[in-house]
């Protein structure tokens, strides 16, 4: 590995920014083709694939806390110029991610009947999302390589090579999704069981490309392999970091579960408020993919900062970061506003669920800076390795706060999901305040591996 770059300069963070800016709606339009091609197969298949997505993402909790860790841990350890250890970190990273994968793969294969009767998956789309859902399966261990090598890129700032392998998996999942479910270019026609098997197919050919330029470029080489005794010093700091995040993505994801399930349950047209939810978090995915870009530019930046031991400039560009990320999607918010129904319009064709669309993008536009801000605050914490705040401040709000009104508002007020909706506005508010209250008390410069090195000593 080369010398790394560590500028923090308005340059050098907009170098950073805009290749995973443009990465995740190339991205995003890799999670839409799915949604809209189920759309084509009717509001059970388009439900459906949602539970199902939904439960995968449950499963991924894993992948995302190593891969918070390791952003942490390398982005630290390239600002304090120990390259070595940083290539420890990479090679310990992607170990780890493939022997979890094959683990939550082959569990969520053999026990998807007893994890969909546990959800109370209405019975008109259960044999769906259970097919999907075992197809899914498969591709897991693939999932979590494809995330953890992109990981290693963003945390080392090399940013283009993942940019292009994104393009060809999007351009690639598409050609293969369309073609296996509506019989194209000569593939066999599979029907909605081409959507899944096609984001397996994605999942392959992204991890693979990643990780023949990751070994073409050095940093998968039997000399990384971290030795034991530098594992019992090494390893720790990346569970420490790990463990809150993925106890707060496992308690996010388990949050989101339960509202599918709220909505799933609704007592008025609960299939259709289903699927205007699953097409709903789909578009708001891409609308607000620029908030990603942003909070992986402050994991990295801020980890290098305090990684060179400057928590000053740690907070400087978390606080530019903020301001630009919140403007920027604010008036994309305001630009969108307008055509909430044209959209939903694209994305089903049946009036109910396109009603619900326009509900959940009403009330989710309307939290855009709140939403944002959150979004990038939470990657400060990861850079910072105090991933604990997120999970105190995003699983409080969420289980504390959202499921509860929720409930009350779509179950008992007012009878159908865009109670749910208006819960998850109020939610993102109060979560807002939360997150800039501990930015600003400022105790997260203090869980730096810097730190945890020389408390071991």
């Amino acid at each position: 590995m080369d010398k790394p770059d560590l500028s923090t300069s308005p340059r050098a963070i907009w170098r950073l920014t805009w290749p995973q800016l443009v990465m995740m709606y190339v991205m995003a339009i890799m999670t839409l083709t799915p949604v809209w091609t189920a759309g084509r197969f009717g509001a059970d298949v388009q439900a459906g694939l949602g539970m199902a997505n939904q439960c995968t993402l449950f499963l991924s909790v894993i992948c995302l806390a190593i891969t918070s860790g390791a952003t942490a841990a390398v982005s630290q350890s390239l600002g304090a110029l120990k390259i070595t250890r940083a290539n420890y970190y990479i090679t310990t990273t992607l170990g780890l991610s493939l022997v979890l994968g094959l683990v939550m793969g082959v569990l969520g294969w053999f026990f998807s009947g007893h994890i969909l009767e546990l959800l109370q998956i209405h019975e008109d789309i259960r044999p769906v999302s259970e097919t999907i859902w075992r197809i899914f399966m498969v591709g897991l261990p693939f999932q979590y390589m494809y995330t953890a090598s992109g990981v290693i890129f963003r945390a080392t700032r090399r940013v283009i090579p993942p940019l292009v392998v994104a393009s060809f998996v999007t351009v690639f999942h598409a050609l293969v999704c369309f073609g296996t479910s509506f019989g194209l270019f000569g593939l066999p026609q599979w029907g909605y069981l081409g959507i899944a098997w096609a984001t397996v197919a994605a999942q392959v050919f992204g991890s693979s490309l990643n990780l023949c330029i990751l070994y073409r470029d050095g940093y998968l080489r039997r000399a990384h392999i971290p030795p034991l005794v530098w594992l019992k010093k090494g390893l720790p700091y990346l569970l420490r970091v790990a463990i809150p995040a993925g106890i707060a993505s496992l308690v996010w994801q388990s949050g989101y579960l339960v509202l599918f399930i709220l909505v799933a349950s609704v007592p008025n047209e609960c299939v259709a408020a289903l699927a205007g939810l699953t097409a709903g978090l789909r578009i708001e995915g891409f609308i607000f993919m620029p908030a990603m870009a942003f909070n992986m530019s402050a994991s990295v930046l801020v980890g290098n900062c305090l990684g060179a031991d400057n928590p000053g400039e740690a907070r400087r560009v978390a606080l530019s970061l903020l301001r630009t990320a919140v403007l920027v999607m604010s008036l994309m918010a305001l630009l969108i506003w307008p055509w909430r129904a044209e959209i939903s319009q694209a994305f089903s064709t049946d009036p109910a669920t396109q009603g619900y669309i326009v509900s959940y993008l009403f009330y989710n536009l309307l939290s855009t800076p709140f939403s944002v801000a959150s979004t990038v605050l939470g990657g400060v914490m990861v850079g910072a390795g105090a991933t604990h705040y997120n999970l105190m401040v995003f699983g409080g709000s969420f289980w504390g706060l959202r499921l509860p009104l929720g409930y009350l508002l779509g179950h008992v007020l007012w009878g159908n999901a865009t109670g749910i909706f208006l819960a998850m506005l109020i939610s993102q508010v109060l979560q807002t305040l939360a997150m800039l209250a501990v930015f600003l008390k400022g105790g997260w410069t203090r869980h730096t591996l810097r730190a945890h090195l020389q408390r071991k000593r």
